[in-house]
């Protein structure tokens, strides 16, 4: 008798923790794209394309977490990117700025994540302005815009060498290949990780900043409120802070 009174016992209580389980709540997918082609340590090269690595899958990751969502993350060729968050096909994109977006009026756009600074990098005494770098040459990225050198560049006033690569400008600078180059500082922090000797008797000259955010479908899964309250959280809590210093930069 109490043998069977024990096995019914079990029985309940496997019953009742399996009936618990069945009713746990099923988190969404947070459907976010990862522009293809971006430099580590934004994005490195993916092996897996299933499972991205870098900065900016990191922090995708961490705000689905803050928004108690699961992150489904797929990497986007540029040209597909507005068309995909406009039909709703993807809910967000967070390696965007207002100050490039195209379809601005068609999409939302959450706070500010971090500031993309570029800057110039050479031999000190750096010029206090760019425009005193007059016969230069210096290192950019191949069909990257650059608002403030282009018309100096167009003139022939400053030099422009073209790299596939942000890694390849940095390498010739830190071969002596190059006196000069153009890069974001994300990427000269994360190369400095690797070749601390990169800024011996080099100083940075600040160019220009651009303001990170993600920009939002209006089809989508995801509310500018929601997100910019998870955005915030990131901030405050560390958690942002602590990814970005995984690659050897602070967010700004």
């Amino acid at each position: 008798m109490r043998f069977s009174a024990i096995l019914l016992l079990c029985s309940v209580f496997a019953f009742s923790v399996s009936g618990h389980e069945a009713k746990a709540p099923h988190r969404q997918e947070l459907r976010g794209g990862v522009p293809a082609g971006l430099a580590a340590p934004l994005l490195f090269e993916e092996k897996d394309p299933t499972h991205l690595v870098g900065l900016v899958p990191d922090y995708i990751n961490a705000l689905a977490e803050e928004l108690g969502m699961k992150s489904s993350l797929s990497l986007v060729t540029r040209y597909r990117l507005d068309d995909y968050l406009l039909k709703g096909q993807m809910d967000m994109l967070c390696y965007t700025s207002t100050v490039w977006a195209s379809n601005k009026d068609q999409l939302d756009f959450s706070i500010p994540i971090f500031t993309k600074r570029e800057v110039i990098i050479g031999p000190a005494p750096m010029p206090k302005r760019y425009q005193d770098l007059q016969g230069k040459t210096i290192g950019a990225m191949l069909q990257y815009v650059y608002p403030k050198l282009d018309p100096l560049f167009a003139a022939k006033k400053i030099n422009r060498e073209d790299a596939p690569r942000e890694e390849a400008n940095l390498m010739k600078l830190l071969n002596g290949r190059l006196s000069y180059i153009v890069t974001d500082e994300i990427f000269l922090d994360y190369f400095k990780t690797k070749h601390p000797e990169i800024e011996k008797g080099r100083e940075r000259m600040f160019l220009q900043e651009y303001p990170i955010s993600c920009s939002i479908s209006r089809k989508g899964r995801v509310k500018v409120k929601d997100l910019n309250a998870a955005i915030e959280r990131l901030k405050t809590n560390g958690k942002l802070e602590k990814i970005f210093k995984k690659y050897g930069s602070s967010f700004k």
